[in-house]
């Protein structure tokens, strides 16, 4: 990704990235003036990762809870316990929850039913840690079946999520909630768009922006997806993950770290509101050798360099 793709972004677009940015504070008060932060797993996360990555200029660390998981009292220290080490350096914490099971069933009423009981988990986690929380964020990649559980994304989607927010608007909710996490930013008439028109329609107060992935996307694919976003649906577009592995198809270690840079100032020039890189370390557990050389250090804490050029671009005036 390089910078130069912003020049030839329009006016118009400019404008609203301008826009976006004098509003990022009112979107999430608990996030400092800086709008990037880095992606942990909370069974690796300690204090010393927090400090180091305070130190390195992220505002924000994200993490994800299963919502099916939390009535276990092992999963609950496991959760507590992360946040506990973002307490320690200052960190407020992006909080992404989904489910891990397969949805009970796909009727219009069990939909609704398993919805209620996702909004239940998502007003606990907000009670108990709301001073610590950027946003919540509902679900991770649903239009992937891998992370959608009913694996029907086009017919259970929606009566899902919007149980879930009509739950929610009947309860005080102070933390803001962003959605879905899409794996490809919604275009038009994808069924990310599709839903999305429904229950925002629906809906209007239940999201305060949109968030997704763009993997792979240039500056001004990203300027254009923020666009889309606010015209379609007048909420705002924030990435809540992007990283690049460190393989040797993308130039290994110093490749990784060039492209992490161009990606920050990509982005710190389109003025998003949130940005979440992944990840801080590499995955040990990963699938094959890409899932597991994203890290901007090594699964045993070493720095690599991507996390050099982070720290150069996120202390930058």
């Amino acid at each position: 990704m390089k910078p130069a793709h912003l020049k030839r972004l329009a006016p118009a677009l400019l404008a609203l990235s301008a826009l976006t940015q004098v509003h990022a504070s009112e979107l999430f008060p608990n996030l400092p003036a800086k709008t990037i932060g880095v992606q942990v797993k909370i069974q690796n996360f300690s204090a010393e990762d927090a400090a180091h990555i305070k130190d390195a200029g992220f505002s924000f660390v994200r993490f994800g809870v299963w919502s099916d998981s939390l009535t276990a009292k092992a999963y609950q220290k496991q959760v507590s316990d992360a946040f506990a080490a973002a307490k320690s350096a200052g960190l407020p914490v992006l909080l992404t929850v989904r489910a891990i099971k397969p949805l009970p069933a796909t009727s219009a009423t069990d939909l609704a039913t398993a919805g209620e009981s996702f909004a239940n988990a998502l007003s606990g986690l907000e009670k108990s840690y709301s001073t610590q929380l950027v946003a919540i964020e509902i679900w991770n990649e649903p239009d992937l079946e891998t992370y959608w559980p009913t694996r029907h994304f086009d017919t259970t989607f929606v009566p899902f999520m919007s149980a879930v927010c009509k739950s929610l608007q009947g309860s005080a909710q102070s933390t803001p909630l962003v959605g879905y996490g899409f794996a490809r930013p919604p275009t038009a008439g994808s069924a990310s768009t599709v839903a999305l028109n429904r229950i925002v329609s629906e809906y209007p107060k239940c999201l305060s922006a949109i968030s997704y992935h763009p993997y792979g996307m240039t500056a001004t694919q990203i300027s254009n997806a923020q666009a889309f976003i606010q015209q379609n649906f007048h909420l705002p577009g924030v990435i809540s993950e992007w990283g690049i592995s460190a393989l040797s198809s993308n130039g290994g270690n110093d490749g990784q770290a060039s492209k992490v840079g161009a990606f920050i100032a990509d982005v710190k020039k389109l003025g998003i509101p949130l940005t979440s890189l992944y990840e801080w370390r590499n995955s040990d557990s990963g699938s094959n050798e890409r899932e597991k050389n994203f890290g901007l250090l090594t699964s045993d804490g070493q720095p690599k360099p991507a996390k050099i050029a982070a720290a150069t671009q996120l202390n930058a005036q």
